[in-house]
């Protein structure tokens, strides 16, 4: 039994997974509307620019994360992009829109920490435990402003940050201090008059969509040879524990903030005095939500039985109406059927001997007659240079995902942004 599954990682950077989504959420804008506006430096920098300069509301706000950032190392808030530190814009990172107006317990910000286990993931089976861990800020909130950008206390949840702050509680109850059970949250907002039934089902809906998104180029990651042989999984079971950060707004609307692939299962805090003199302090909150999860995911992986503790949340096929959902899936399977033409094995991109089979075996220029092979050829240098493959010559998945939509959208001019990348089977 192996506990990575690999090719994860890649699909849990920032940028990939708000690329993931977005591309979704051309396809399906009311379905695929839960994570901020994004944009990925510095490919889409100048996009930001534009937005920046151009759009009507005055009192929007960003945060900047480094693509690959953890234990809220590198976040910055900004007004513009002149806020933006220097040399960041030489490394992958991303910016989103803040969202200004979370929904507050006694005053303070939070968000949740959701444990979700991938079983299975060629037929994928997803469980979400029903327990978690509510992280909140250790200073009161208040409306973004020039003048508190720099108070991470107030505006960023992060557990790393927040216990440097003399104002972080280590709680024995679920229900107090600065690190709660989400069990004990939900009591409190039914409390206080929300339907938490409809707050968990929204959840469930976004890591259910969420998990359609990254499944796919989990996948194709796997043809790497590389990350196989790393992970040396050719013979093990795999599982994975994913874990995935969600904000609610004062609408209670759950925003996808980002998905960790390795999140921490310690059990204890870390303190520090000013003399930079390490103590460990055991938080029993962590100890029984860890426990709680490690027990459940035990439990569906060696006894095959889904306890209380967990719901499932993908294992049997799709209904009707979830499979329109299966662009990517669609796309993976057109993608790695010419995938080995040509390509180096030691990557997971399509090279451009790959292209020209998929373009002559999908017989593109008869489907869609007003297209040369020049153009064909010009459409998939203009993509390479998009800055999402790799490489000036060959494709990512999601960059050839990127291709044949723009394909479909030629073939179905007045279905823009509707048609099913299947189409071009």
């Amino acid at each position: 039994l192996n506990n990575r599954i690999p090719g994860i990682k890649a699909a849990c950077k920032k940028g990939q997974l708000s690329q993931l989504v977005n591309l979704m959420h051309e396809l399906f804008p009311q379905q695929f509307n839960f994570i901020p506006k994004t944009w990925n430096i510095p490919n889409n920098y100048a996009a930001f620019c534009h937005h920046v300069f151009t759009q009507k509301k005055k009192d929007e706000f960003y945060i900047l994360k480094p693509d690959e950032g953890s234990q809220g190392e590198g976040i910055y808030l900004l007004k513009t992009p002149t806020d933006i530190p220097q040399g960041t814009l030489l490394r992958n990172s991303v910016i989103q829109q803040y969202i200004s107006n979370p929904l507050l317990i006694d005053g303070f910000k939070f968000d949740f920490r959701l444990y979700v286990l991938v079983s299975k993931l060629d037929q994928l089976e997803v469980y979400l435990c029903k327990e978690g861990l509510a992280r909140f800020c250790t200073q009161h909130y208040e409306q973004p402003t020039l003048k508190n950008l720099n108070k991470c206390y107030m505006h960023l949840t992060n557990y790393s940050l927040n216990k440097n702050n003399s104002e972080f509680i280590v709680s024995e109850e679920d229900s107090t201090g600065s690190k709660r059970t989400i069990t004990s949250v939900m009591e409190t907002l039914k409390h206080q008059g929300y339907d938490t039934c409809k707050i968990w089902k929204n959840i469930k809906d976004v890591v259910f969509k969420t998990l359609l998104c990254i499944a796919p180029l989990t996948r194709v990651e796997q043809l790497n040879e590389t990350t196989v042989r790393a992970a040396n999984t050719r013979t093990s079971r795999q599982f994975h524990l994913i874990g995935f950060d969600v904000l609610l707004d004062n609408q209670l609307k759950p925003y996808l903030l980002e998905i960790n692939g390795f999140p921490s299962m310690k059990t204890e805090h870390e303190t520090y005095d000013d003399k930079y003199n390490k103590s460990i302090i055991p938080s029993p909150v962590d100890e029984r939500v860890k426990s709680f999860v490690l027990r459940g995911a035990f439990s569906i992986l060696f006894c095959k039985n889904v306890p209380d503790s967990y719901e499932t949340i993908i294992k049997q096929e799709l209904s009707d109406e979830q499979e329109k959902y299966l662009v990517f899936d669609d796309c993976r399977r057109l993608f790695t059927l010419f995938l080995r033409k040509g390509v180096n094995k030691k990557t997971s991109l399509l090279g451009s001997t790959g292209f020209r089979s998929f373009v002559r075996s999908c017989r593109i220029t008869t489907i869609i007659p007003s297209l040369t092979n020049a153009e064909l050829d010009l459409l998939f240098i203009n993509i390479c240079q998009q800055g999402d493959s790799g490489t000036m010559r060959s494709l990512s998945f999601l960059a050839f995902y990127k291709l044949t939509l723009s394909l479909a959208e030629k073939k179905f001019p007045s279905k823009k942004k509707k048609v099913p990348t299947a189409t071009l089977r």
